[in-house]
């Protein structure tokens, strides 16, 4: 009994289960494909207009006219008066950073009977610490160098210094 109920359980389960149907092979719908030409520039859309250019191209570049290097005579004044670019150096670098080396191009300006004015306008310096001693040559330079009347060519001339540590 019990082999004929395992029987009929298969039978029934074959029977009940049928052959695979296949798929339909299209199931999705296709759209119908709208070859009408269209003018693109009659369509109407919702984009502002452009804004307007503002690029402006740069000015050109003016450049500044070459400042000859210090002459002979003006560079005795300096090395006359070395102290005092020592002093910058060593009192306001090397107190900071013992290792500071580096040097300054200074644009100097000599008057008739004097100098007028000495700047510094680029430097090397291997550290922040350079930045006093450029403070120091600004403010003290015009008056330590004193050339005699007449020594220096009135002009601006570029005098270069150079420090490191002895």
């Amino acid at each position: 009994m019990r082999r004929l109920s395992a029987s009929l359980a298969v039978l029934v389960a074959l029977v009940g289960c049928g052959k695979d149907k296949p798929a339909p092979k299209d199931t999705v719908p296709r759209i119908a494909e709208d070859t009408t030409p269209v003018d693109l520039n009659a369509i109407k859309t919702e984009i502002p207009p452009a804004a307007p250019d503002t690029f402006t191209p740069p000015k050109p570049v003016r450049r500044a006219p070459e400042i000859p290097a210090a002459p002979p005579e003006l560079m005795q004044v300096v090395e006359r008066e070395q102290l005092f670019s020592k002093f910058c150096y060593q009192e306001r670098g090397q107190k900071v950073d013992p290792s500071l080396r580096g040097g300054v191009a200074m644009v100097v300006t000599v008057g008739p009977s004097e100098i007028t004015e000495a700047k510094v306008v680029d430097d090397t310096w291997s550290s922040k610490a350079g930045k006093a001693v450029n403070e120091c040559l600004n403010e003290k330079a015009a008056t330590a160098w004193k050339p005699a009347p007449g020594e220096v060519k009135p002009g601006k001339y570029v005098v270069q210094l150079s420090f490191r540590p002895s």
